[in-house]
């Protein structure tokens, strides 16, 4: 079977991070120690960004920008429902009112027409999605933030790496949000997410609150939350952070390489923005004929996957924040399928899949 993601570490990395584990048991710190300090410094540069904080997950991190800058109650956050849930959940958590977006048709991240339309005297912030990596028009979701006094959130969960004018995702809104989930770019051994900012005030905030709200051993000042990065996982990602500009790039080749062959096929990829690059995190294609192919695939033992088959807006326990229909969004969700990408993808086996497309197409 030709896995979605292929997780596999190579030998002498795998030693690496054996060494570093070992480390971290013989140090006996496992929370909040050395080694979250040195990673949260090496990711921030990594960004662009002046801080980076380790969290439990890229749902903490986003529950924890919106904590920082004190959005919750009463508050609206514009986002997309073409995304993973934990978007909204991060929003509803924090008691705020998750306003739905449609998405633009060619990018499938959210389409400005719509933030512009939807934004009203108790919006507070925007949380665009960097959807499979593929960065939002941020420039200007940045500008009509600062016309209308709003925060700018990124969800980049799912973007290590990918950059809009030769700059690191992450690194436009007031802070950012990733995660460390084993599947993504930059993956831990468990789980693990991290918020950037360059904002003084947003870092030393998040970090009080990542901690319970505690400001001194057993004082609570704020009302925080548990979540932090440990120890061993930020030993793995720090290893890991030193190959991720190179496994981007195998991706690239490979979608490339993609949308070369398939370039004849009735098969809809994922636009771009100008000036941008992807960190393709899932290569995701767009037809009509899905469940057919995805059964032709699984007969072929290559795997595949869809994200998202159910819209935010549409699931039950997000009902109440229904506000009305998202016509784009609601017509793609039928048509996505995530074929195999990831930096242990072989050309050989990229030609199987391929082939085995194209095959589907010619015997339709």
């Amino acid at each position: 079977m030709i896995p979605l993601i292929d997780l596999t570490i190579d030998v002498k990395t795998k030693k690496t991070i054996k060494r570093e584990i070992i480390k971290v048991v013989e140090s006996k710190s496992y929370i909040l120690g050395k080694r979250v300090e040195i990673f949260e410094k090496k990711f921030a540069k990594f960004i662009g960004t002046k801080y980076a904080i380790g969290v439990g997950s890229g749902t903490d991190a986003l529950r924890l920008c919106l904590r920082a800058l004190e959005i919750g109650n009463g508050d609206k956050v514009l986002t997309v429902a073409l995304t993973s849930p934990f978007t909204a959940i991060a929003i509803v958590e924090e008691g705020a009112t998750p306003v739905f977006c449609d998405v633009d048709e060619k990018t499938w991240t959210i389409d400005i027409a719509e933030i512009e339309n939807k934004i009203d005297k108790k919006t507070k912030a925007i949380i665009p999605v960097h959807l499979f990596g593929n960065p939002c028009n941020i420039e200007v979701i940045i500008k009509l933030a600062k016309e209308h006094k709003l925060f700018v959130i990124e969800d980049a969960c799912q973007a290590h790496g990918a950059r809009y004018k030769n700059k690191m995702i992450g690194s436009f809104g007031d802070c950012a949000a990733f995660s460390f989930y084993p599947t993504k770019n930059l993956g831990a051994m468990g789980d693990g997410g991290i918020l950037v900012t360059s904002n003084k005030k947003i870092a030393e905030m998040a970090k009080i609150l990542r901690h319970g709200g505690q400001t001194k051993r057993f004082w609570h000042k704020y009302r925080g939350i548990n979540s932090r990065l440990d120890e061993i996982q930020a030993a793995i990602l720090y290893v890991k952070l030193n190959h991720i500009a190179s496994e981007n790039q195998k991706r690239q080749k490979l979608a490339k390489r993609y949308k070369k062959i398939f370039k004849n096929l009735p098969i809809i990829f994922q636009g771009a923005i100008t000036y941008s690059a992807s960190a393709n995190h899932l290569f995701t294609i767009r037809i009509k004929e899905r469940e057919l192919l995805q059964r032709y695939l699984m007969a072929k033992n290559i795997a595949s996957d869809i994200y998202y088959p159910y819209p935010v807006h549409l699931q039950k326990a997000f009902r109440k924040y229904y506000t009305g229909k998202l016509p784009i969004t609601e017509k793609i969700v039928d048509e996505l399928l995530a074929i195999p990408i990831s930096p242990n993808l072989s050309f050989k086996k990229q030609n199987l899949i391929t082939n085995s497309i194209i095959n589907f197409y010619k015997n339709k």
